[in-house]
């Protein structure tokens, strides 16, 4: 635990969200039994959490087809956006 009383991985998306198979985050087996698990992946999925799990969404794309393509397309074009700004 830390000064705060929340443990030290809280909010990091990396260590309670991590990357799992096929390129999915899921959650960190050790935060199934957390008190602030539902609090601490809020916290992680947001700011620049919420910008890194946009990212890898588009980027995993979307069934075949035409309407696949433009939904990452759109995705992808929202994504740079941010980067800009």
């Amino acid at each position: 635990m830390g000064d705060s009383g929340l443990p030290k991985c809280f909010g990091d998306l990396e260590r309670v969200f991590p990357p799992g198979g096929g390129g999915l985050r899921q959650v960190a087996a050790g935060c199934w039994d957390c008190g602030h698990r539902v609090q601490c992946l809020r916290v992680a999925a947001s700011g620049q959490g919420r910008e890194t799990l946009y990212e890898e969404k588009a980027l995993r794309g979307d069934p075949e087809g035409v309407a696949g393509f433009m939904r990452r397309w759109s995705r992808r074009k929202t994504a740079s956006r941010r980067e800009e700004s």
